[in-house]
């Protein structure tokens, strides 16, 4: 079953990180009403909370997202972000 994406919540550490790499709120916020997928994290074997958010910005600018899960099954928590991939570009592509 596919992951619900209700909500993403960043706490200031992540505005912070993803600031840094040029993702403004606006951007993150746009990812889940624009074509995306979630995908297990592949660096986070240990954990099932972890899941990268490979998503498109209204401009057409593709972002991954780290989110974790939260206790509301449909809010994420997003623990930083950069510009995709070509890899991560592909999975949005299938």
């Amino acid at each position: 079953m596919p992951d619900v994406l209700d909500e993403l919540l960043a706490t200031e550490r992540a505005v912070n990180k993803l600031g840094a790499r040029g993702i403004s709120r606006e951007e993150v916020a746009q990812l889940p009403r624009n074509a995306h997928v979630t995908v297990r994290n592949p660096r986070d074997v240990e954990s099932a909370r972890r899941r990268l958010l490979i998503g498109r910005t209204d401009g057409g600018r593709v972002l991954t997202l780290v989110i974790e899960r939260t206790v509301e099954p449909t809010t994420w928590l997003i623990v930083t972000g950069w510009s995709a991939t070509l890899a991560e570009r592909r999975m949005l592509r299938r």
